[in-house]
Formats: C-alpha cells, sequence, structure tokens
C-alpha cells in the first residue's frame, strides 16, 4: 500500500506531492482547532501546566500579593500592572508625583466640598475665638511705648488675659483642621472611586464619626502628655533625689534633664507618626478611636520596617511647601492690615489696642491658611493611606473590582 496523501472526495487532488511541514510560516496563524505543541488533545495544556504566557499556579503577576497580573505573552518576565484609573488615581502604588496631582485633581473637581467646605468649617471656629480673643486682649491696659511699664517688677494688668485671646484664634483653626482632615478623607476617597461630591453630602457621610475624630486627636495628645510626664519626670526624679543625697552636682541633674527631653522627643516622634492615619481609618473604615490608632500603627510600621520614613518624608515635604504657600499669602496680608489699622489708631497705640489689632489679624489669615492649605496637606493625608493599603494589603485589586461593579467598595460611597 503506498502512501499517499489524502484527497477530499470530488477534489481534483493535489498539484503536489504533500511534503512535511515543521511549522506554520512566519506570520500566519495556526488552523483553527489546532493545539500548540506539548498541549494535550483539543488544545489544552497538558495537567498542572498553564496556557503559554501565563503565570504558573501559585504565582502572582505584578508588584506583590493580591495584585492581578498583568497582560499574557511574555513568559518568564514580570507583568505590567494595567493603569486603571476610575477616579483621581491610577489604581496602583503611587509615586509622590501621583500623590499631589491627584489632590489638586480633586480640589479642581470637588472645589465646594475641599476648599468651601475648609473655609466654611475655618470660619465658623475662628468667628468665635477670634472674636473672644480680642475681647480678652482689650481687657489689658497698658501703654507699648512707656518705659516705666517696661522697668516695673510687675506685670502689666491684663496682660495675661491679653495674651491668651490673642492665641485663641490658632485653638479655633486647630479645632477646625480636626474636622477637616475627616471631610477631606471623605473626599478623596470618593475621588478615588471616580466620584464628585458636595458639601452636604461630604456632611452626610462624615457627621456619624465627628466625635471619634475629635477623640483619637485628644488621645493622641493626653498620650503625648503621659510620654512627656515619663521621659521628664523620672529622670528629674532621679536627679533630685541624686542631689539631695549628695551624690550628684548640677552636671547631673542637666545631663538626666537633657537626655530625658531627647527621649521625649524620639518617644513622641515614633507614635505620632505611626497614629498618622487615625482619622482617614474612621472615616473610610468606620473604626472606633482605639481601633483607629491601632489601624494606623500596623500600616506605617516601625522606623526600621514598613513605611514609616516614606509617610515622615512626605509628610514632612508637604509641611514645607505649604508652610511657604501660606507665608506668601499670609504674609502681604498681615502687612497691609497691620499698616491700615496702624494708620487708624494712630501714632501711639496703648498695649490692648495692638493686642486686640494683632488677634484679629491671626484670626484673619488663619482663615486664609485653613481655606487653602489645609485641604492640600490633608488630602495628601488621605491619599498616602490609601496608597499604604495598596502596597501592603492589595487595595487595588478590590477598588478595581469595585469600579467595575464586580464587587463592594471598600468604603462607604454617596448614593450607596
Amino acid at each position: 500500500m503506498t502512501d499517499q496523501p489524502w484527497v477530499a472526495p470530488g477534489s481534483s487532488g493535489p498539484t503536489e506531492p504533500a511534503r512535511p511541514v515543521s511549522g506554520p510560516p512566519s506570520g500566519a496563524l495556526p488552523p483553527p482547532g489546532s493545539a500548540p505543541p506539548g498541549s494535550a488533545p483539543g488544545g489544552y495544556p497538558p495537567p498542572g501546566h498553564p496556557p503559554a504566557g501565563y503565570p504558573a499556579p501559585g504565582t502572582v503577576g505584578g508588584d506583590g500579593p493580591g495584585h492581578p497580573p498583568g497582560p499574557p505573552g511574555q513568559p518568564g518576565r514580570p507583568f505590567a500592572r494595567m493603569d486603571v484609573r476610575p477616579g483621581i488615581i491610577a489604581l496602583r502604588p503611587l509615586t509622590l508625583g501621583d500623590l499631589y496631582s491627584g489632590v489638586f485633581t480633586t480640589v479642581r473637581g470637588n472645589p465646594g466640598a475641599t476648599i468651601g467646605l475648609a473655609a466654611v468649617t475655618t470660619f465658623v471656629f475662628l468667628l468665635p475665638t477670634t472674636a473672644l480673643g480680642a475681647w480678652l486682649s482689650g481687657q489689658s491696659s497698658f501703654d507699648i511705648f512707656d518705659g516705666s511699664a517696661a522697668a516695673s517688677d510687675t506685670l502689666p494688668s491684663g496682660l495675661g488675659l491679653g495674651l491668651l485671646g490673642l492665641y485663641l484664634p490658632a485653638l479655633g483653626q486647630f479645632f477646625s483642621q480636626i474636622l477637616l482632615a475627616g471631610f477631606l478623607a471623605w473626599v478623596v476617597g470618593q475621588a478615588v472611586l471616580g466620584r464628585k461630591v458636595t458639601m452636604g453630602q461630604t456632611w452626610q457621610g462624615t457627621r456619624g464619626v465627628v466625635l471619634r475624630m475629635i477623640g483619637a486627636v485628644l488621645v493622641t495628645m493626653l498620650a503625648s502628655l503621659l510620654i512627656a510626664v515619663v521621659c521628664l519626670g523620672v529622670p528629674i526624679a532621679i536627679a533630685v533625689y541624686a542631689d539631695s543625697a549628695g551624690a550628684g552636682g548640677r552636671g547631673l541633674v542637666i545631663g538626666l534633664v537633657a537626655l530625658g527631653v531627647l527621649l521625649w522627643i524620639l518617644v513622641a516622634f515614633v507614635v505620632l507618626v505611626r497614629w498618622t492615619f487615625a482619622t482617614p481609618a474612621i472615616v473610610l473604615e468606620r473604626l472606633g478611636v482605639l481601633a483607629s490608632l491601632r489601624r494606623s500603627w500596623s500600616l506605617v510600621g516601625g522606623p526600621l520596617t514598613g513605611a514609616f520614613w516614606r509617610v515622615f518624608g512626605i509628610r514632612l515635604l508637604t509641611g514645607v511647601i505649604v508652610g511657604i504657600a501660606a507665608a506668601v499669602v499670609t504674609i502681604p496680608i498681615s502687612l497691609l492690615l497691620t499698616l491700615g489699622a496702624t494708620a487708624f489708631l494712630g501714632d501711639d497705640p496703648t498695649g490692648s489696642a495692638f493686642l486686640v489689632l494683632q488677634t484679629v489679624i491671626s484670626g484673619i489669615t488663619g482663615l486664609v491658611t485653613g481655606a487653602l492649605a489645609t485641604p492640600f496637606s490633608s488630602g495628601v493625608d488621605a491619599l498616602l493611606y490609601v496608597d499604604l493599603r495598596i502596597r501592603r494589603e492589595g487595595l487595588d485589586v478590590r477598588l478595581i473590582r469595585a469600579a467595575q461593579g464586580a464587587a463592594e467598595p471598600p468604603w462607604p460611597v454617596v448614593g450607596a
């Protein structure tokens, strides 16, 4: 029996003898239904082997655990992650430029819920504190140009109340920043999912956790005070005991106090950095006060592990940028207000009038700073929190699925 090629019925037969073919010609596609070399019948890979171009079972493409593989076709090489961007950021680990551009995009897309809400919140807190501060400053009665008052051994009448009034606007601005940090965390969380919000929606989404935000700040302040008492009180007590026992002198006291101050700074520095994201955790994860502090502590990590120094460095750089920008805006305003008020008060203003003037100027500049600078710094903190969860927990996968409607969002959303 001769080895002849098979010919379909009704055809005229091949025009030339069949030749063995080692593979498809360059650029040609394999015939339909054919399987790649080494595949099982039907075109499927052998059991236990992935299709060509896909990672083996148990391996993960991308940057780390929980991250989806990139497009197939390059076996043996890292897979590039798709740049999915449903909102203000690409859902992948963020760079410094991503953080800053994301905050600017949030502010441009939600001016009412960022700058507008910051201005309203700051005004609500600064109006009563500035008015009370101006009244207290007016209770002092002394002449700042009177040399006899400066040479007196007693403080001018009411000076303590005047100085207290001078710093009351700063206290009001501090409490407004507590709320603004939560408001901006909510706005940024919605913007990451591609949602815009209004002032009313932001307040509706955060009003239930306002007391928790205040509680987290108060616990942080109490912890800082406790650290100071321990780090400073113990060395001082040892130095006093040693001095009373005649075992040391002034040098020992100074050395122990300096050591206590250094220890206080180091411990407080570590604690405050690791508790940076308590407010975003409260707003976006609906955690309690202590749970949010533990959450932030674990997310940031310690100085020798985790993202501690990255978080500190980015927040420090952001603080410098915000401080310079605020100074550029507020210094001219302060000078103009001071010159105008001085011309109004005359050449010889009293001490109380001078303190009232400074209190009002402090309130006005605080309003400008709160409306323009606070949204940026609080927005950076919120995006840093999202970035840490992407890097440590694969949050980008859940965000991608939420954007596609295949999973619930990781935090409450507007209209849900």
